[in-house]
């Protein structure tokens, strides 16, 4: 009976933290926006990297740096070089909040181990909604579905649908998270709102099949999913579970139609 018990208790506590760590991080991401005329943070995708622990500013972002097996630098998984060199670092002043609580994930070698093992540590659970800030290697990615769906550069492009309603940092499932960007892609028509049946990039489930999520305004929440394809498989492109409930909410706070 005890037992039960404590594991509850130690999943409450590490949702409380999340939030604690998602709120942070978000509080810093405003600051910055506030010190720089409005401008977002910059978000790189994976073609929008350092490739040298020498040129850690190329590219400036949120926070660089790739959390997968073979990333372009040995060792940058484990390493809080690439996260202090994130524009919105000197906000934080701690490596701690980028990491969930309950993320068990490790590397050792250039090699991930998404549900731990060898090694240490990676150092960054948390990846930001790729429809905000993009580089232009990241509108790439989003593809058609921009003609028709909102970018966010600047906070006032946030009016729509509102910071409150606009998500902005969440726990990347460990088996597809790699650079700093998260994206969910709507169908690029005309639709309103937005559709889909994939998710391009997977949501935690550290949390009793939930994750932590922050949005626009500063505000934080555990998600709870209840997507079985989404729960039980942990890579990009998994097909989303009828009537697709979670991603359609997800993308109701991704972006916005034109």
């Amino acid at each position: 009976m005890l037992l039960p018990g404590l594991a509850k208790a130690k999943q409450q506590a590490q949702g409380v933290l999340c939030i604690s760590n998602m709120k942070q991080l978000t509080l810093g991401w405003i600051m910055y926006t506030g010190d720089n005329r409005g401008t977002l943070p910059k978000n790189g995708s994976e073609g929008a990297q350092p490739t040298s622990a020498n040129q850690p500013n190329v590219d400036p972002q949120w926070c660089p740096g790739e959390m997968e097996s073979q990333a372009a630098v040995p060792g940058e998984q484990t390493n809080i070089f690439w996260i202090q060199h994130g524009q919105i670092y000197p906000y934080i002043g701690s490596p701690g909040p980028y990491r969930c609580p309950a993320d068990r994930s490790t590397a050792a070698v250039n090699t991930a181990y998404p549900f731990g093992g060898k090694g240490n540590p990676r150092v960054r659970s948390m990846s930001m909604n790729g429809w905000i800030a993009p580089y232009q290697d990241g509108l790439g990615d989003l593809g058609s579905a921009t003609t028709y769906y909102r970018v966010y550069n600047k906070d006032g492009d946030m009016a729509v649908p509102g910071s409150a309603n606009l998500w902005v940092f969440m726990d990347e499932n460990p088996g597809s998270i790699n650079d700093g960007w998260l994206e969910e892609n709507p169908v690029g028509t005309k639709a309103n709102p937005p559709t889909a049946t994939t998710w391009s990039d997977v949501p935690a489930t550290y949390h009793n099949n939930a994750c932590g999520i922050s949005f626009g305004d500063g505000h934080a929440q555990i998600r709870k999913w209840t997507d079985q394809n989404l729960i039980r498989d942990k890579v990009d492109g998994v097909a989303a579970q009828k009537p697709y409930t979670d991603l359609l909410w997800l993308l109701s706070k991704t972006t916005a139609h034109k």
